[in-house]
């Protein structure tokens, strides 16, 4: 007599299958909903501290104003006023080849950026990791991606676009460049 047979002959060690595989994948689910949530709670976890950095706030600052003078802390801790247009900001995020010598204003920005898009690769690590998903992060990133790639309502001068995509690549910010193509905002090659 076969096992199967045993199974269907006994209705009490059918039933017990029964219940121990609906156990089973009742379990299997619940187990993946929490894995989900925990996923999820990761993301936002890191969005709240990426949001409240002095540095986050400052590049947030400089994404979303063109055309006015915001007051930055300057490399010897005196405030000065930086007038934000699309045109310093390219020459503040120049390469070396483009440009050797930044002013203090430039290197100010830069110091900026660059801790900035630090910040920006530790999401692409984590989505390396498996640890969270592009589309935890997508709702908080995506204005700000949009700005980064001058296709947003403040920057939306290609050049803009363009030349932080160059300072990206040359300056070894791959992560970000994989995260912003992941989210659909690909920097562009050309104006």
């Amino acid at each position: 007599m076969s096992y199967l047979a045993k199974f269907l002959d006994d209705p009490k060690e059918l039933l017990t299958l029964i219940l121990a595989t609906a156990g089973g994948a009742f379990a299997l689910w619940r187990w993946t909903i929490d894995q989900r949530w925990r996923r999820v709670l990761h993301a936002q976890s890191l969005i709240e501290n990426f949001v409240q950095k002095k540095n986050t706030i400052d590049a947030f600052k400089i994404l979303d104003i063109v055309g006015e003078e915001v007051e930055f802390e300057l490399l010897e801790k005196s405030k000065k006023s930086i007038k934000l247009t699309n045109d310093f900001l390219i020459g503040a995020l120049s390469t070396f080849d483009q440009k050797e010598i930044n002013d203090e204003r430039e290197i100010v920005v830069r110091n900026i950026f660059g801790n900035f898009f630090d910040d920006l690769s530790t999401f692409q690590n984590h989505i390396d990791a498996k640890l969270i998903k592009v589309k935890d992060i997508k709702p908080y990133l995506e204005y700000w991606f949009q700005e980064l790639t001058g296709k947003g309502r403040v920057h939306d001068d290609a050049r803009f676009g363009v030349q932080v995509g160059k300072y990206l690549g040359y300056f070894g910010y791959s992560k970000v460049l994989v995260l912003a193509k992941d989210m659909g905002h690909t920097f562009p090659k050309k104006p």
